[in-house]
């Protein structure tokens, strides 16, 4: 239990007076001892750190010596025992007089110093060899000589170094080098090939890597924003941030830390009120995902024939309609009780067309050659399965039409079943049966024929209209027959980005996709923002993914001019030949 301990520290003066000073403490165990953790602290050389303890009992008050320390009880030595009101220990040179408490009071003692060291410890410390200066050497100078060996080491080596030294090639490794030492950390991996060369970005000493230098490798990237437009020449912002060096955003020698920043108030100082920073564009404001991002506005063909593609709102219903020039129905396909295929019936899922190969961010593109024909063939002809009409090359298939069945006329394949009958010779009654020739068709009226017949066929029936917006007009093409060109969206979003691969071992299509329900090639399957916010929450979110604006989003835009350095003057990487500097048009 914890005891109520009074210490009284008495000292005899010189004229014969006594001096005291005492504390109270509270403590399980009353120590006495030379460590500052002793409750009762002796200073004196021949006191242990640890040297006896007095322990509370029920049977009264217990001494222990420590580490059998030399304890006196009364003037006899001991090492354990009890003691009381009265009784005199001796450690060391101290004697400690257990005396009677005050009422508050569990335990009360007097200490006294009786034999002070005198002229002993004086002896001991001329003998003692404590400093540097009992052999001469004053801290002073070797202090000097530290100073200017670390000066030596760590400032005029390297910069003599980095002043001669010619840079190697980026596969040569020109082994220890002095100028490593300032080295601050360690460098990252996308240019951990280059860490031995440091004059590749360190072109000049005591100057901070410039743009030029960075550049040097970097020559294609583009910038955020064309800060030469008329509409953003007037944002005194933006011109501040156009302005900004590489390495005020990519920050080099922090190890396998990205040199990307992800902090997402680098993009919201601006973006969270873009509407009145650039009220003319067409961008929204955007903020925390989690509670002030816009949903999404994908990118949808308008007119698939010219081109012409506009963002529309997931909430505007009525505008979210893809004209992308086809005819294909999701649900069909994906019916629970299959479709017709080349060896059966069989039931199709997402994967059989949309194929994503393991570790990629995106679909390979769906083409007729790869997924279609496998159910729709385009061979034309039963007698000749192996000649199929060309996908995409809408006159070329025609003019194979055409030439396939004047070749047939020729070579005497011509079906006279197959054109209208020949005329009937009439005679009158009693009139003898005139001998005539056989009438033949023409076999250039025959292969026009049946070269009309088949691309109407083909055209507008069994092949090409199934999937295709076509039409019939004469003059439209070689026999007539148009194909709206097709122009297939490969993402909604071309100004975020997605990882699919990140999500197929988590997710079905289908939970993000409602192919099933889709009748029409018009829907727009893109799940609107609320489903990602199910999984995705702000950069502070600690009960879903924490998603910053860089998480979906890069920086350098493409189809933005490049960036530029200040300093024309580019240093290259020695084992890479000069390139001119890209124009900012």
């Amino acid at each position: 239990r914890i005891v109520e301990i009074l210490i009284t520290y008495v000292m005899r003066l010189a004229k014969g007076g006594v001096s005291r000073r005492s504390e109270e403490i509270s403590a399980e165990v009353l120590r006495f001892g030379r460590s500052t953790n002793a409750e009762a602290y002796l200073a004196d050389p021949r006191i242990r750190f640890e040297h006896a303890t007095i322990r509370q009992r029920p049977d009264g008050l217990f001494l222990e010596a420590e580490k059998q320390a030399d304890l006196r009880v009364n003037g006899r030595p001991s090492a354990n025992m009890l003691v009381k009101p009265g009784d005199v220990i001796g450690i060391g040179p101290f004697e400690v007089t257990l005396t009677e408490p005050p009422p508050d009071k569990d335990v009360a003692i007097e200490i006294e110093l009786i034999r002070p060291l005198g002229d002993d410890y004086a002896r001991l410390a001329r003998r003692s060899t404590l400093s540097l200066a009992d052999y001469g050497l004053s801290r002073r100078l070797w202090s000097w000589v530290f100073f200017l060996l670390t000066a030596g080491i760590f400032l005029a080596a390297p910069i003599l170094f980095f002043s001669r030294h010619e840079e190697q090639a980026a596969d040569k490794r020109p082994g220890f080098r002095i100028d490593t030492v300032w080295n601050s950390g360690q460098i990252s991996t996308p240019h951990r090939f280059i860490s031995d060369q440091c004059n590749t970005c360190h072109q000049k000493a005591f100057v901070r890597v410039t743009d030029g230098a960075c550049l040097s490798c970097h020559e294609r990237t583009e910038h955020h924003f064309d800060a030469a437009k008329p509409e953003l020449a007037d944002s005194a912002m933006l011109k501040e941030f156009s302005a900004r060096p590489c390495g005020s955003c990519h920050q080099e020698h922090n190890g396998d830390r990205s040199l990307t920043i992800t902090r997402q108030a680098l993009c919201l100082d601006c973006h969270n009120r873009i509407e009145n920073i650039l009220p003319q564009s067409d961008i929204r404001n955007a903020g925390n995902f989690d509670t002030a991002h816009p949903e999404f506005r994908p990118e949808l063909v308008v007119d698939s024939k010219k081109g012409v593609t506009r963002r529309v709102s997931l909430d505007d219903k009525e505008a979210l309609v893809e004209k992308s020039g086809l005819k294909f129905p999701h649900a069909k396909h994906l019916a629970r009780e299959g479709i017709r295929g080349p060896k059966g019936k069989e039931v199709l899922e997402c994967a059989n067309c949309h194929h994503l190969p393991r570790g990629a961010a995106g679909f390979l593109p769906i083409g007729m050659e790869g997924e279609c024909e496998r159910c729709h063939s385009l061979a034309f002809d039963p007698r000749r399965p192996d000649r199929t009409l060309p996908h995409g090359q809408v006159e070329n298939a025609q003019i194979l039409i055409r030439e396939f069945y004047s070749d047939f006329a020729l070579h005497g394949g011509m079906d006279d079943a197959a054109v209208s009958p020949p005329e009937i010779l009439r005679r009158r009654p009693g009139q003898r049966e005139e001998s005539t020739p056989v009438v033949r068709s023409n076999p250039k009226d025959w292969a026009d024929q049946q070269a009309q017949r088949i691309a109407d066929q083909s055209f507008g029936k069994t092949m090409c209209g199934n999937c295709h917006v076509v039409s019939n007009n004469p003059g439209a093409g070689p026999l007539n027959w148009s194909v709206i060109p097709a122009m297939v969206t490969k993402n909604w979003l071309p100004r975020g980005r997605f990882d699919h691969s990140a999500h197929q071992d988590m997710l079905q299509c289908g939970a993000c996709h409602d192919a099933e329900n889709s009748a029409k090639a018009t829907d727009v399957l893109l799940p609107k923002i609320a489903v990602c916010k199910q999984c995705h929450g702000g950069e502070d979110a600690d009960n879903k993914t924490p998603s910053t604006c860089i998480t979906c989003h890069d920086f350098h835009l493409p189809g933005r001019p490049r960036m530029t350095a200040k300093e024309e003057v580019r240093m290259m990487r020695p084992d890479i030949s000069p390139s001119p500097a890209p124009s900012s048009q």
